[in-house]
């Protein structure tokens, strides 16, 4: 039972930290003044310092999740304008309707997903 506690509470680490380092590289800015994701920001050291603890993680993934919807929500309706207009051939009707951005940026909300569940269910089982 230690052990299985102990892997799911690495591999939401690990989501958080990938989480992170996507935010990093994008130099995701929750919108055209904020202040690009970096080491400046108490959220980037609560998602990527090996020493914060998992409440710490578990809030800024919530606080990140949902900028990070926000702007693939922006990147959506481009990415549906751009579709209408160019009416590309999609037989399967899987093609995203999206920009790149807005791809990187629902890819980053899955892992933020994730890892927020983890600890949730984790913060259950403490609790119980």
């Amino acid at each position: 039972m230690r052990n299985d506690l102990t892997a799911t509470r690495a591999q939401a680490r690990c989501l958080t930290c990938y989480a992170g380092q996507w935010l990093e590289l994008i130099h995701f800015r929750a919108h055209a003044a904020a202040e690009t994701f970096s080491t400046s920001m108490t959220t980037y050291h609560d998602m990527l310092d090996p020493a914060a603890s998992d409440a710490a993680r578990l809030e800024a993934c919530r606080r990140m999740r949902r900028q990070v919807r926000r702007r693939a929500a922006a990147e959506r309706l481009e990415g549906e304008a751009a579709h209408a207009r160019l009416r590309p051939i999609d037989p399967y009707c899987l093609r995203w309707r999206t920009t790149p951005d807005g791809a990187t940026l629902e890819t980053i909300a899955c892992l933020l997903s994730a890892a927020i569940e983890i600890f949730e269910a984790r913060l259950d089982e403490a609790a119980a």
